[in-house]
């Protein structure tokens, strides 16, 4: 009876182990299953919609039609984000001039840009109420990953307190930073606003010009689109302080919307 016993009390306690085992390692597995699923499914599953919404955004796109008036360097990285399913990062840098008129040409630009691109180009505006040193003091963010960024150099603002040359530094210091964030970004400059009898400022512009030709930049001349600085007719595209009125905002973004949508 006492074998009996003895017995019995083995085998009882062989099964409460071997259950207290079997128990022990389901719950490990439940426990562990679906955290490596949310670790490697839930990634998966975003940058496929992502990549989705991209190619059904521009898939009748004609792309090439509409960059076609851009510079080649520039044209590429449209091109090249759009085979890569990606969104071209749009940045507009520049002086408050850009708000001028109602609307202003950033305003203007950027509505011609989603009307032509749809999502496919993101833009984002930069506007600052000083020189370009102060601008570079002030500690602008530019590390978004910027894939082209236009920027009026804040020239007139610069007109008899920041030299020629330093101006131009100013300008790699700012397209650096944008590099150091996206390798293959490229670099749009064009003047602020023409003014009536501009002198030394209209030396400062010309040699704004140079400076992107030597450098390779890309650069818009949209003082075609306004009257000469010598013709009193400029006055009025503009207000009493020289800034733009409606008139000299639309003539300055036309000239932007052309080269950037070939329209």
């Amino acid at each position: 009876m006492k074998k009996l016993s003895i017995g019995l009390s083995i085998l009882l306690c062989g099964i409460i182990l071997i259950f207290s085992y079997a128990s022990w390692k389901e719950k490990l597995a439940s426990a562990g299953k679906p955290a490596e699923q949310a670790i490697a499914a839930a990634p998966v599953e975003e940058t496929e919609e992502d990549v989705e919404a991209v190619s059904e955004e521009t898939a009748d796109i004609d792309l090439e039609s509409l960059t076609a008036s851009m510079d080649p360097q520039v044209q590429e990285v449209f091109l090249n984000r759009k085979e890569q399913g990606e969104k071209v990062q749009f940045l507009i840098i520049g002086s408050e001039a850009m708000n001028d008129g109602e609307p202003g040409y950033a305003s203007l630009l950027t509505d011609a840009l989603e009307s032509s691109y749809a999502d496919f180009v993101e833009t984002d505006v930069m506007s600052f109420d000083g020189t370009s040193e102060e601008f570079l003091m002030s500690g602008p963010d530019l590390s978004s990953g910027y894939d082209v960024v236009l920027m009026e150099p804040f020239t007139l603002k610069n007109n008899g307190r920041v030299e020629i040359e330093t101006e131009h530094v100013h300008i790699q210091n700012v397209f650096g930073e944008i590099l150091s964030a996206e390798s293959d970004a490229e670099l749009v400059l064009h003047p602020p606003q023409p003014i009536y009898g501009a002198q030394f400022y209209q030396t400062q512009v010309n040699a704004l010009e140079q400076f992107a030709e030597m450098r390779d930049y890309a650069y818009i001349n949209h003082w075609e689109q306004w009257p000469s600085t010598e013709d009193l007719t400029l006055k009025d595209y503009l207000t009493e302080d020289s800034n733009p009125n409606n008139r000299g905002a639309a003539a300055w973004a036309d000239a932007l919307i052309a080269y950037f949508t070939g329209s």
